[in-house]
């Protein structure tokens, strides 16, 4: 019998099932994705230490390289463990001290390489003073992530910025490009999973799915995020996060 020709309190546990096996699927894979990953981290880094002691600047920065391509694939397969909590509403923020402009600078720093090989200017733009709040600092690294990923990918090759400051009692995370922009009727949909903003020639690469995550990560955190863009001159994605916990 086809699950459509169920009644339909059967329908939706048949359907239940099925969402709980996905995420389970989901869980199980980045767990496997992680921990060779992991390995051959550890194995970059030492080699990356004996090649600075044996003075080979080349090759020290071609295995550096390599580690934030690895580093990436973690990432990856942590977006897939995310996915797994927030569909299960099991994702609760781990809350610690987290200085925002040290973990902009972070996560600059670990997309520089990939906008040196598309030949992107990436800057930030620190705050005045530590800005400092309790947040989950794994989650504000994928939100940082992966709005710096969506410019590289959708920004023509333009200059990336990105800006920290404060904002009354939040605090305000933005990242804007030049590129191609996105039009009104889609700055909605891009923030449902497995949606993408479609554009000739443009590295549509990834699973659809991180504007949705940073968009659930911030939720979680009582915190808000706001697109401003215009077709053919280029977005900005800022996020608020509170400066106190929500209650």
């Amino acid at each position: 019998m086809h699950p459509d020709d169920l009644p339909i309190g059967e329908q939706l546990a048949a359907y239940r099932q099925a969402v709980r096996s996905r995420d389970e699927f989901l869980a199980v894979a980045a767990h496997e994705l992680r921990n060779p990953m992991h390995a051959l981290m550890l194995q970059l880094a030492a080699a990356t230490a004996l090649a600075r002691r044996s003075g080979a600047p080349e090759l020290v920065e071609r295995l550096e390289a390599t580690r934030l391509t690895a580093e990436r694939f973690v990432r990856r397969a942590t977006v897939l463990l995310d996915i797994s909590r927030l569909n299960a509403g099991r994702f609760q923020p781990q809350r610690e001290p987290v200085d925002l402009g040290a973990l902009a600078q972070a996560a600059v720093n670990g997309w520089r390489a990939e906008a040196d090989v598309h030949q992107v200017r990436l800057t930030v733009r620190p705050p005045r003073q530590a800005l400092v709040g309790r947040w989950d600092r794994v989650a504000i690294e994928q939100i940082a992530d992966n709005l710096l990923s969506n410019a590289l990918r959708y920004g023509a090759g333009a200059p990336v910025r990105v800006s920290v400051g404060r904002v009354g009692r939040w605090a305000r995370l933005a990242v804007r490009d030049n590129g191609m922009g996105i039009a009104a009727a889609d700055q909605r949909r891009i923030f449902e999973p497995f949606e993408q903003v479609i554009s000739v020639g443009a590295d549509r690469g990834g699973f659809g799915v991180g504007l949705w995550l940073v968009r659930s990560l911030v939720d979680a955190h009582g915190g808000r995020i706001e697109v401003a863009s215009i077709p053919g001159r280029g977005t900005v994605f800022a996020v608020r996060l509170p400066l106190q916990e929500s209650t």
